[in-house]
């Protein structure tokens, strides 16, 4: 307690003497000049500054969901497009081909089920069901007979006669890779003859040549090895030839067989065979189902938008990332295409600290500015708060932060995502009180605020009564009027009944008298 209160008194007499001081310092019967503001009522608004992060809304990657050639690409990077609008399309003949394949198996099955319906009461029930089996064998013999001869075209077994890699695509693969390495083989040749000149005329160091003679083993070590995989990959495909002619011809006698089967089982056709008319429409559900299957391969030819959006970016080539994908490169199934974000405005992601969150609700206003926004300063308001505290990603910083989206209410042409911003979320709005700057509040050494009334020149100490207060201002709730002036600085120099110039300061603008 003693202690206490030689604090205090020991605070009041130095406060006493800087006062006298100045008092003393400033030439004789002139007046101190002090800064003063004119009491008025305007907006008392309390805001929780952070940075954040400008965003779409939702943003997707559009990948490709079958293999093959990009066909065309129809939009370009910050273009609007509409829901279901044609964004590229992808060309795979093999998979169209199956899909023309399926869907002829699909009607040919439905008109034998057609045909066993109609055939059921002339035909004896076993000699009907296997009129039907001998029917699907033979329809599936086909079948495997165009996949068969499919593979034989392409030069290459896919096992499916579809989505494979042809023979000439792979010798093409070869070739160019060879003709890359060859390339590099050429280029680091040159430089290494380059630098062994440069090199004897003391132009370069000696590890600078020794570098680049090694890049050129490895340039070498590398097309070396592309002839050889090249050579191998030819040696394949030759040993591949026929067996995929013996497969071919295989396939044509299990036709054969399948035709003299189904000769036989119609030959007995005179006998009823019961639940013929189930196995056809059986086998005709199951070939509809591969027609469905091999149609939605072919529709996944084409990437269409999801949403209203703007393209964001076109995907670059897996080789080649300075060069975008174009007409004629090949993809694989889940390669990017490109990237599309909803265009319904942007959003703020900021980090809220934990001991401020308290304070921020959904629906509170705020504003938005920034370097990149000049002058510029967007309304917007407080649309989610996160239900997570996460540690924060500034080592610094040992408090945990709360994620909050911000919405835009405004937006200007030269926005974009990803860029930094300013926030400024607006945790309490008054529109009519009397505040002051937070300068202007003094404290007596009982600790009760007290400001200097400016009037006649003269200085004169009045209580006060504090209302809400912040670092930059203070409601007073009782004891000054709209019009007085005071003194706005923290001097302690300036104290009760002194003789003062006013000099006026930037005053908040004030709201109309009620």
């Amino acid at each position: 307690m003693n202690r206490r209160r030689n604090i205090i008194i020991f605070a009041i007499a130095l406060v006493a003497i800087i006062g006298i001081g100045a008092i003393a310092a400033r030439p004789k019967g002139k007046p101190i000049t002090v800064r003063v503001t004119t009491v008025s009522y305007t907006r008392y608004q309390t805001k929780l500054p952070m940075t954040g992060v400008v965003q779409r809304p939702q943003t997707q990657t559009l990948a490709a969901l079958v293999p093959g050639n990009i066909q065309q690409i129809y939009v370009h990077p910050g273009q609007h497009v509409s829901r279901g609008q044609l964004l590229a399309a992808i060309s795979n003949p093999q998979l169209v081909n199956t899909e023309q394949t399926a869907h002829e198996a699909y009607v040919a099955a439905q008109g034998r089920a057609r045909t066993a319906q109609s055939t059921s009461t002339a035909l004896p029930a076993q000699n009907r069901s296997a009129v039907v089996q001998a029917q699907a064998a033979l329809e599936q013999a086909r079948f495997n007979l165009n996949q068969a001869i499919t593979d034989q075209r392409a030069g290459a077994q896919s096992g499916l006669g579809y989505g494979g890699t042809s023979a000439s695509q792979q010798r093409a693969a070869a070739d160019a890779l060879v003709a890359q390495r060859d390339t590099d083989l050429h280029e680091a040749s040159r430089i290494a003859a380059a630098d062994r000149d440069l090199y004897a005329q003391k132009a370069i160091a000696k590890n600078t040549l020794d570098a680049d003679v090694a890049k050129l083993q490895q340039a070498q070590v590398a097309y070396d090895q592309a002839k050889r995989d090249r050579n191998e990959t030819y040696a394949a495909i030759a040993r591949q030839s026929p067996v995929l002619s013996d497969r071919v011809r295989a396939q044509r006698d299990a036709v054969t067989q399948a035709e003299a089967a189904l000769s036989a089982a119609r030959a007995n056709a005179s006998q009823d065979k019961s639940g013929d008319v189930q196995a056809a429409s059986a086998e005709a559900a199951q070939r509809a189902a591969d027609w469905r299957y091999a149609a939605d391969q072919v529709a996944r030819l084409r990437i269409t938008a999801p949403y209203p959006g703007i393209v964001q970016s076109i995907a670059s080539q897996s080789a080649d990332t300075l060069r975008q994908l174009q007409p004629g490169d090949t993809v694989t199934a889940g390669q990017p295409i490109m990237t599309i974000s909803d265009d319904s405005g942007f959003i703020v992601r900021a980090k809220v600290d934990e001991q401020d969150i308290a304070h921020v609700r959904a629906g509170q206003p705020a504003t938005v500015s920034g370097e990149d926004l000049g002058t510029t300063k967007l309304p917007a308001h407080v649309a989610l708060v996160g239900q997570i505290a996460q540690k924060s990603d500034d080592p610094s910083n040992t408090a945990r932060q709360v994620l909050t989206t911000v919405a835009l209410d405004k937006t200007v042409p030269y926005l974009r995502d990803g860029m930094s911003v300013d926030v400024d979320i607006i945790t309490q709005d008054t529109p009519h009180v009397l505040a002051v700057p937070a300068d202007a509040i003094r404290r007596d050494a009982s600790n009760k605020p007290f400001v200097l009334v400016v009037n006649g020149g003269r200085t004169a100490k009045r209580s006060v009564k504090l209302g809400t207060t912040s670092d930059t201002q203070a409601v007073i709730a009782d004891g000054l009027k709209p019009g007085e002036k005071i003194v706005a600085e923290r001097n302690a120099g300036i104290v009760d009944a002194m003789s003062v110039t006013p000099t006026a300061v930037p005053t908040s603008s004030p709201s109309p008298s009620p």
